[in-house]
């Protein structure tokens, strides 16, 4: 659209009145300590949207929150509206990128009509069967079925002795990869330590179990120690220092030293295991670690046979390259059944094969997703956490398909302290987001003790199991959920049905989803059919694209269809980050060639702060941007030169970091260049024709680093300003208006 055009249009729209997100008195500093909380345990106060696997899932407070802010009409301040129970009946609100669901749960919980659309299968299952038909005794029953039927048999394949030895469960196998050393031939234990298990708070606790790898044997060890000596052999080494440093590796016979990836990629075949160690319950009921013994051994053997001829479900499908299965491919890895040892494969299934043999309904498709959940806790891929947590590191912790040179292989049925099993997910996932979908609840900050603390606050939505998962239509119109899987920059939707579009877009250069959805696919295309015929669910339509132009075009193209969609007075709102200047330039090539105007961008707390893009980012990012966008002719701000819109979104952001430093909330220089681009874009759109604005845009960005060094470098001054300015005898300055 020209700017002639834009300004004609403009002229013509009346004057109308700001919804509570497009003003900065939006409450983002309290929003955020709710969002905080939730964080740190998403599955239990959102249990909905993590009963699989998805990754980038955003918090449902502040969702909630979005959907409230964004609504017409004259509302109560918003925290306050947040703890109510709101009925929205009426409001369309559609979410393009829908992923766990976050969205349309949130919209749906406040009688909104939440229409969902996702491109990957995997994604689009995960929310179908979350937020279906469900009949809980009906579950309940199906899982007593399937623990008759396989239950004690895949119990009876984690079987081993104790040290008295007496018949007992095991929790898990430790295993290590092994390569042959291309000088002398010989086989290469490929640990990179000795120390096999800790406790996660190792200077409290500081025991340790170690490996000899002289002769095998486990024992006991202190963390700090620099020498152990094998309580067998008395052989004295370094227990943090094993063959494995890196990338490479130094044979143990003959000290060479070979890289490990090369080495095993020159193999031709997926790396060999050995199986060295096994921690068990003991007749008594306690934990036990032990070596693993010939028996060990000979199980494992027999279970390789039995999988020959069993009745089970396999995944189906290859291995291609790409930015996240690039690793796994140069370790040898083909195929995605080439993720699981024998034993694995043929416990896993068989139980894929008596969930498959449910009779079909909901119930079914809630036991299998719940089995899909599983597979990222039951792979050779796994890694130990230790005592103290959570004990199984699931294979997707660092956000690619990363070969483990010490994997664990959990119990994947379970024992009452196991973790990642198929029976502590159905409780700990399904059972848990089926009481929630009975009586919902909101997150609130309790400050009674020590540090902040969540607490549940009830009758604030209507019951999900009220809500009614419709088939897709073009004309969402009475409250419900409508769900479909494909390209959302083809939506099928009547022109101008939608009021609200309220999501979050994924990152163009991080993660690339349908790389490592495809895990779960290759299992779910058995159990969980989507109605697809796909191999993969790599589609051309994605939006992910390493190259920022690229990502650009296509983010666009869905951002034009929504603008098709929405209605004249709608809003556009989305969660963004992005460290890079190009991630920036792209977001806004889209918002521009859609025909949107930013109007407005708050600060949030975004997903938990030890998530693992932030622990692995030199400058992590601990905020999201909630992006407001309106139709550009809608946009009725007058024009600022570039140095003015520089300048005036600096003073804002200013104001931005003190209202966070008020709540004792400290910004990263990450979280201070994005609030600052943020307001920026925000600033340079206001008045101008859409399509200027990347290329101003990108003419200011080199001038923006200092500025955003001297908002970092400012937060010290700033609270001291703030702190002044409550003094005695001064004016206290007033909590933000709702």
């Amino acid at each position: 659209m020209s700017r002639q055009a834009t300004n004609t249009a403009r002229t013509k729209t009346v004057a109308r009145v700001q919804r509570a997100i497009e003003r900065e008195e939006f409450p983002f500093e309290q929003l955020s300590e709710v969002a905080e909380v939730e964080s740190w345990r998403k599955e239990v106060f959102r249990p909905i949207y993590h009963v699989h696997k998805w990754w980038a899932q955003r918090l449902g407070s502040v969702f909630r929150a979005i959907v409230l802010g964004a609504a017409p009409g004259q509302r109560d301040p918003l925290m306050r509206e947040f703890y109510q129970n709101v009925d929205l009946g009426g409001l369309v609100v559609f979410d393009p990128f829908m992923g766990s669901g976050t969205t349309v749960g949130e919209a749906a919980k406040l009688g909104c009509a939440a229409v969902g659309r996702d491109i990957n299968p995997v994604a689009f299952t995960g929310v179908r069967v979350s937020l279906g038909a469900i009949d809980r005794a009906g579950v309940e029953r199906a899982f007593e079925q399937v623990e008759r039927t396989v239950g004690a048999e895949i119990r009876a394949m984690y079987r081993a002795k104790d040290n008295t030895d007496r018949e007992c469960d095991v929790l898990y196998f430790f295993w290590v990869k092994v390569a042959d050393c291309p000088e002398c031939k010989e086989e290469v234990d490929l640990f990179s330590s000795y120390v096999f298990a800790k406790h996660a708070y190792v200077k409290k606790y500081p025991t340790v179990h170690i490996v000899c790898p002289e002769c095998g044997e486990v024992f006991r060890g202190l963390h700090h120690e620099k020498q152990a000596r094998c309580t067998a052999c008395k052989n004295a080494f370094d227990p943090h220092s094993g063959p494995a440093k890196g990338m490479s590796a130094e044979c143990t016979h003959c000290n060479h030293e070979f890289r490990i990836g090369r080495t095993l990629r020159a193999s031709g075949v997926p790396p060999r295991h050995k199986l060295y160690a096994k921690l068990v319950l003991n007749a008594d009921g306690k934990k036990e670690y032990l070596r693993a013994t010939e028996a060990d051994v000979a199980a494992f053997r027999q279970a390789e046979q039995r999988l020959a001829t069993a009745e089970v479900v396999r995944p189906i499908g290859q291995l291609e390259p790409g930015r996240n299965t690039d690793q796994a491919i140069n370790y040898g890895y083909q195929s995605w059944g080439d993720f699981f040892n024998a034993r694995q494969l043929l416990a896993l299934g068989r139980l894929g094969h008596a969930i498959r043999g449910l009779p079909e309904g909901p119930e079914r498709d809630a036991l299998a997703l719940v089995f899909s959940g599983t597979l990222e806790f039951n792979n050779m891929f796994a890694s130990y956490k230790g005592e103290g947590t959570g004990a199984v590191r699931h294979m997707f912790s660092h956000h690619v398909l990363k070969p483990e040179r010490m994997p664990i292989e959990a119990n994947p049925w379970g024992t009452p302290q196991s973790s990642g099993s198929f029976s502590t997910l159905f409780r700990l996932r399904l059972i848990r987001a089926l009481e929630y979908r009975e009586n919902p609840f909101e997150v609130a900050v309790d400050r009674a003790g020590d540090k902040p603390k969540g607490k549940k606050v009830f009758g604030t939505s209507v019951p999900l199991t009220q809500v009614q998962v419709h088939g897709w239509t073009k004309q969402p119109r009475s409250p419900g959920v409508y769900l479909s899987c494909g390209n959302s920059a083809a939506t099928g939707l009547v022109d101008e049905s939608v009021d609200l579009v309220v999501t979050d877009p994924p990152f163009f250069d991080n993660v690339h989803y349908s790389e490592l959805a495809d895990f779960f696919f290759a299992w779910q295309r058995e159990l969980l059919p989507s109605g697809l015929e796909l191999e993969t669910t790599r589609q051309c339509g994605e939006v992910q694209d390493e190259d920022a132009e690229a990502f650009a075009s296509k983010l666009s193209s869905v951002f034009t269809e929504c603008r098709r969609v929405l209605v004249k007075d709608g809003l556009l709102v989305f969660s963004y980050h992005h460290s890079r200047d190009d991630g920036w330039v792209a977001v806004a090539q889209a918002i521009a060639d859609a025909g949107f105007s930013l109007v407005q961008a708050h600060p949030v707390k975004a997903e938990m702060s030890v998530a693992a893009p932030k622990t692995q980012a030199a400058e992590p990012i601990d905020i999201d941007i909630i992006m407001v966008c309106r139709k550009a002719e809608a946009d009725q701000r007058p024009i600022r030169r570039s140095v003015d819109a520089v300048g005036a979104a600096l003073v804002t952001a200013e104001k931005q970091v003190v209202r966070f430093l008020e709540r004792g909330r400290q910004l990263s220089r990450g979280d201070a260049k994005v609030l600052l681009l943020s307001r920026v874009l925000v600033e340079l759109f206001a008045g101008r024709a859409p399509e200027s604005v990347p290329r101003e845009f990108e003419a200011v960005m080199p001038l923006l680093k200092p500025t955003v060094e001297a908002l970092h470098r400012g937060q010290a001054m700033l609270e001291q300003k703030s702190a002044a300015a409550t003094k005695p005898g001064r004016t206290k300055r007033a909590a933000p208006k709702e």
